[in-house]
């Protein structure tokens, strides 16, 4: 009976051009993806994609192993060397002789360019990133890089306009100082790519919403067909025929997110490389999380949160769907519940509450560096993991409720 009801939703016209546009879209944002990755030569060009992923590659394993403070020190030598020379702009007679300047300073800082921007973080002010930062620290302070960065955190903590507890500012504390150093570095741009840019959120919010087209007509089909007095008139329409559609559903959105997001990211890491996996996150943009793991762990946090964000978001349009016997209705759930939370978190009065609507898991790589935690039961706990459980747990009451529901339908 399942593979029935997932022929009704593979074979529609309607669908296999939704499919379609699903597949080109997730190519599309895996080419944008490697395209964002790009290396400046010596002559000035800027290359992008497999070309580019290649030379930094070679440049930046140069300076492959631990970050220990002989290595810190040789970064900030060699930045020093690859800038003599520049001067201040206003001794530049053209504007763009300056830029030319730094142009080539950049071009041969590109290998070291990573840890320069983790020193810049570690020796820039709380809440005043100064990005050229590192240009100015000397090789004897780098000493300090580590603990610059849990005394960075303290400072902010005792100065911010947000509340927190004194278990929450315990906690972040502790998460700080639980973190493995020194850090482990290499090349791991193919995972930077991957997991900092906006394509992956945004491709996620699309399956969504093109899974919603999948799965919104399942209940509400055989009353759009005229069919529905045949069904639950049959022998095993109120039992096991309602179970294969529950049971379509699933196997849809897993089948069709796991194989988008998959399809996604190994398009990314075959092309750019899959080296620096166990590199810690904070070596790249999520310096400041609290959240200590690696881009491996990352990426899988990610899937299995927009997974679970999915899973909960479109068996509520099964759910509208059996209730309302409306197709259209239903697939507007996803949109809404994808979408419109995203802006309505821009109003001050709702930031807070809208950070535990689904759509928060469909982005977690984005929100990686958000101090924002709960405590439940006397343990703090961040509300990416809160989110999480609550819409598993979610996800798995609402499945028997749809069976019922649709099982209780009366024939009109």
């Amino acid at each position: 009976m399942m593979r029935y009801e997932l022929k009704k939703i593979f074979l529609k016209p309607v669908n296999k051009i939704v499919f379609l546009i699903l597949f080109i879209v997730t190519i599309t944002a895996g080419l944008l993806t490697i395209r964002d990755v790009r290396y400046l030569k010596e002559n000035g060009e800027h290359i992008s994609g497999t070309a580019a992923a290649r030379e930094l590659k070679k440049a930046k394993n140069s300076w492959r192993g631990e970050l220990t403070e002989d290595l810190l020190k040789q970064v900030i030598k060699e930045n020093e060397k690859m800038r003599k020379g520049i001067k201040p702009q206003e001794k530049y007679e053209n504007e763009s002789d300056y830029w030319n300047a730094q142009d080539a300073a950049f071009q041969k800082t590109q290998g070291i360019m990573d840890i320069k921007l983790m020193i810049s973080r570690a020796f820039s002010d709380p809440d005043n990133y100064d990005y050229y930062k590192a240009d100015n620290v000397k090789a004897g302070e780098v000493g300090a890089f580590y603990e610059r960065r849990v005394s960075n955190l303290k400072k902010w903590l005792d100065t911010t306009e947000e509340h927190y507890s004194f278990a929450q500012k315990k906690f972040l504390i502790g998460q700080y100082e639980k973190l493995k150093t020194p850090f482990f570095y290499e090349y791991a741009d193919g995972w930077k790519a991957l997991l900092d840019s906006q394509y992956l959120p945004t491709l996620m919010t699309i399956i969504v919403v093109i899974i919603g087209f999948f799965v919104a007509g399942i209940f509400s089909d055989e009353f759009q067909y005229k069919a529905d007095s045949i069904f639950f008139s049959s022998k095993l329409g109120r039992g096991r025929a309602v179970g294969a559609k529950l049971g379509a559903g699933f196997v849809t959105v897993t089948a069709v997110y796991w194989g988008a997001v998959g399809l996604y990211t190994l398009f990314v890491l075959c092309t750019l490389g899959f080296g620096g996996a166990g590199c810690a996150i904070q070596t790249g943009n999520n310096w400041e999380s609290f959240y200590n793991i690696s881009y491996l762990q990352e990426l899988l946090l990610t899937a299995i949160g927009g997974y679970i964000g999915s899973l909960f978001i479109l068996i509520l349009a099964m759910l509208v769907s059996a209730k309302s016997r409306s197709t259209v209705f239903a697939i507007t759930i996803p949109f809404a519940l994808s979408c419109v939370p995203m802006f309505l978190g821009r109003v001050p009065l709702l930031t807070r509450i809208m950070t535990l609507f689904p759509d928060q898991l469909l982005r977690v790589n984005k929100v990686l560096e958000d101090f924002i935690l709960y405590e439940i039961g006397g343990r703090v706990i961040g509300y990416i993991f809160v989110c999480m459980v609550l819409y598993l747990v979610l996800s798995v009451v609402l499945l028997p409720v749809v069976y019922g529901v649709y099982k209780r339908t009366q024939i009109k």
